[in-house]
């Protein structure tokens, strides 16, 4: 039973998405002045079940291939033979029916967003599509789709109607996420002794990258700085939370030396901290709020 466990939760891979989903979940919250309530857990628990279901589509998708792979990390346990391929489906149809039914319960105008999802991990890992292997599309639907229908969803839970707030969540999502799938495609190229040759990343030059990251990183700054700052949809105690938890999680790699004349696969980008750091600090003060309010 605990092996059998084990393999759905290879095949699921929470903790691959863990802090990604809750932190755009809980920027788009934040940005619609939520707080800590049943309809709280119930978007965050819709959007994990969106996202679910495309990395158990994608595994489905490639498991032929994987099973001739032995460098495939993690390893598929379809693949691997651990679950079969319409357990496998079972259980991303069940995710897909789950995200639907909790968006419904919030608001049948939140099952389009789910739809929008949903839609995205089918396209990303379907045979007749596999947006991830063509170049640029690959970047522009973790950008544009993945990461801001999370943070839209979280909004719209609680605030129906578009705002200026929105808008700034909607442009500082998109730069920061379109980072963070560089950095992605970056250190996933350093792990490969054969590179695909339709990686964004490879179809432009190093110096164009590298400006590419300043300019998303300086136009999702100024995004940010408009959206806690100027329309100050975060308390100044929230912001002091995410501070901190982002120097505990960043200080301690800065900090550290890197001999390496290369650098290693295996060092995280800069954004999975940052994802994490958000995600504890916005929780935080979600709860902070939640027990001054009743106590």
């Amino acid at each position: 039973m605990t092996k059998r466990l084990q393999a759905f939760l290879q095949l699921i891979r929470p903790k691959d998405y863990f802090f990604f989903v809750l932190a755009y979940s809980l920027l788009g919250i934040a940005a619609a002045q939520g707080e800590f309530a049943v309809r709280f857990v119930l978007v965050c628990a819709a959007n994990f079940s969106a996202v679910a279901f495309t990395f158990i589509f994608n595994q489905v998708a490639d498991a032929p291939a994987d099973t001739f792979s032995e460098t495939k990390s993690p390893p598929n346990p379809i693949a691997q033979g651990k679950i079969s391929s319409a357990e496998a489906r079972l259980a991303a149809c069940a995710a897909a029916v789950i995200s639907l039914l909790l968006f419904w319960l919030l608001d049948w105008r939140l099952v389009l967003v789910g739809l929008v999802l949903l839609s995205f991990g089918f396209l990303y890992s379907s045979r007749g599509t596999r947006m991830h292997g063509i170049s640029m599309l690959d970047l522009a639907g973790h950008s544009w789709l993945l990461a801001p229908a999370l943070s839209l969803s979280g909004f719209l839970a609680f605030q129906p109607h578009l705002n200026s707030e929105l808008l700034f969540l909607f442009l500082m999502v998109v730069f920061l996420s379109l980072i963070g799938e560089i950095t992605h495609e970056q250190a996933a190229l350093r792990a490969l002794k054969e590179v695909p040759a339709r990686q964004t990343v490879l179809n432009i030059s190093a110096r164009a990258v590298h400006f590419l990251i300043v300019v998303f990183a300086g136009a999702g700054l100024l995004s940010g700085i408009i959206l806690f700052f100027f329309l100050r949809v975060l308390p100044l105690r929230a912001v002091i939370f995410i501070l901190v938890c982002a120097g505990i999680l960043l200080i301690p790699n800065l900090f550290k030396p890197n001999r390496e004349a290369v650098p290693s696969a295996d060092r995280l980008p800069l954004h999975v901290p940052l994802e994490k750091a958000v995600s504890l600090g916005l929780l935080v003060e979600f709860l902070t709020s939640f027990l001054i309010r009743w106590f």
